[in-house]
């Protein structure tokens, strides 16, 4: 087709459309420039193409790398950065208070929405105010004080499990510890959760619903992504096959675990005894909601733990003098490693600051989901935000920037024990497991089987990197970590 009609003039038609993509093209320049620099966040610093469109935003989600270029952010422009035409990363410890926590006479900041599990129903990571209080009242009770006793015979049968898997191994030949740690958790939680466990340890193999659980996590922070960009209903092109397969057998996992457990009775010593005991009542949960807590339970109960404790075996690796003094305190504490139980290692001062030291460099959960400000806005850290402003405070990058701890990119675990060389550190801006009525529900049997597997792991063998997981802490980010192999030679000793 020429542009040019016989007696050469310009074909109307082609004029229409230079003028239409002109246009579109001055519309489009003008609300760029106008989200830049003449929008209410146009006070806040950060990158002004970041501050123009969200494509940049969500072209770093989408690749796994958003943290690292947050990070590189606050330290140039400080503890407040604009990394989206509505979107604000702080790092300001009253952001926990003012956005997370509840405050007397404010409306709630609302946790930004995800999609829900495949069969229509939100879980308590994703559901709104109403029903995560509904859910938190059902399982609140199997993470008291009581069920911890009386989950403890469980949780050290699978700690020794591991330890007499890892006794088995030959000293020469390195053992992926994810995989291990992995094993251990997923067995916890499948009989803590469900009443019976997976038999990854027995068996020494992956349960498909782990790398299920991992690559819905994945498919949903990618599709999360293009959400933000408006193109979420062209996911299906943009996330592999392979991905949305795991997103659809997680589901299908956790629906066939909870048709399994609804067969049981109901007292059966697990985190669902109560939920069942409730089912029928106006207060208690239909099948659909249990089954997308389901996989909820098993993310935040095993995979996090997991990963934790991969970064603490790593970091440790890398400083023989700080491994020296952990294993020390665990082998003078107990004279037998009979005496190690979930309680007995609250006497382990340095053993915790150890996994607060871990998780400040290498959080389990790196970002967790930020908040809106409710219409028309809200007061944080004493300034005036306007309504539907998202903030986000990432953990990694709070814990990495100098201006909050000393030597931030160091692992130091005396920091947390009051180490005067530390006094000025920021430790109010640390809270891995989130602050408020929406932290988690299972903080506390989380850092009790955290000290008792790095307990009994250090108490019962001598470790080593290899040099092929030299480099393993550099990591992509899809909500969760895309963790490698951690490859270490794990050596017996005797006591």
């Amino acid at each position: 087709m020429t542009m040019l009609s016989p007696d050469g003039r310009i074909e109307k038609g082609v004029l229409l459309l230079l003028g239409a993509a002109f246009l579109l093209l001055t519309v489009f320049s003008i609300c760029l420039v106008r989200a830049a620099y003449f929008s209410p966040l146009s006070k806040y610093p950060g990158p002004k193409l970041w501050a123009a469109t969200l494509l940049p935003n969500a072209w770093a989600r989408y690749n796994g790398k958003f943290l690292p270029k947050v990070l590189q952010m606050h330290q140039k422009y400080g503890r407040v950065v604009r990394v989206g035409p509505n979107d604000l990363s702080w790092i300001d410890e009253r952001v926990w208070k003012d956005v997370f926590e509840h405050r007397q006479n404010h409306q709630e900041f609302p946790k930004w929405r995800v999609g829900p599990a495949l069969n229509g129903y939100r879980g308590i990571l994703s559901s709104d105010r109403e029903d995560h209080s509904r859910y938190r009242r059902l399982l609140s009770h199997e993470f008291s004080a009581q069920s911890m006793k009386n989950q403890q015979p469980i949780i050290m049968g699978y700690v020794d499990l591991l330890i007499r898997g890892l006794r088995d191994c030959s000293p020469q030949e390195p053992q992926d510890m994810v995989q291990w740690f992995n094993w251990a958790t997923f067995d916890i939680i499948g009989r803590l959760s469900f009443g019976e466990d997976f038999n990854c340890l027995r068996n020494r193999e992956v349960y498909e619903w782990i790398t299920a659980v991992m690559g819905n996590v994945k498919a949903v922070s990618v599709t999360t992504a293009l959400t933000q960009l408006g193109l979420g209903r062209l996911a299906p092109y943009f996330v592999s096959k392979e991905l949305v397969g795991k997103r659809r057998a997680n589901y299908e996992y956790a629906a066939m675990k909870i048709a399994e457990r609804s067969q049981m009775q109901a007292d059966n010593d697990d985190f669902l005894d109560n939920v069942y005991h409730h089912m029928g009542k106006k207060s208690g949960m239909v099948e659909g909601e249990i089954v997308a807590n389901a996989s909820n339970l098993v993310l935040g109960g095993s995979e996090t733990t997991a990963t934790l404790l991969s970064g603490c075996a790593y970091l440790l690796a890398k400083s023989p003098d700080k491994l020296r003094n952990v294993q020390n305190e665990i082998r003078t504490t107990f004279a037998s490693e009979d005496e190690i139980d979930l309680f007995s290692v609250v006497k382990l001062p340095y053993t915790l600051a150890v996994l607060n030291e871990t998780m400040r460099i290498y959080p389990p959960v790196p970002n967790m989901r930020g908040r809106s400000v409710p219409y028309p806005g809200d007061t944080v850290a004493g300034e005036w935000v306007p309504g539907g402003t998202k903030i986000m405070l990432p953990q990694y990058v709070a814990g990495r920037l100098a201006s909050n701890f000393r030597q931030a990119e160091d692992f130091i675990p005396e920091r947390f024990l009051g180490d005067p060389r530390f006094e000025n550190d920021n430790f109010a801006i640390f809270q891995p497991f989130s602050a408020g009525p929406r932290n988690c529900i299972g903080k506390n049997l989380a850092y009790a089987e955290m000290r008792l597997i790095l307990a009994k792991f250090l108490y019962n063998f001598e470790i080593e990197l290899d040099a092929s997981s030299y480099d393993w802490i550099s990591q992509k980010e899809f909500t969760l970590w895309e963790k490698p192999s951690l490859w270490m030679r794990v050596k017996a000793i005797e006591h």
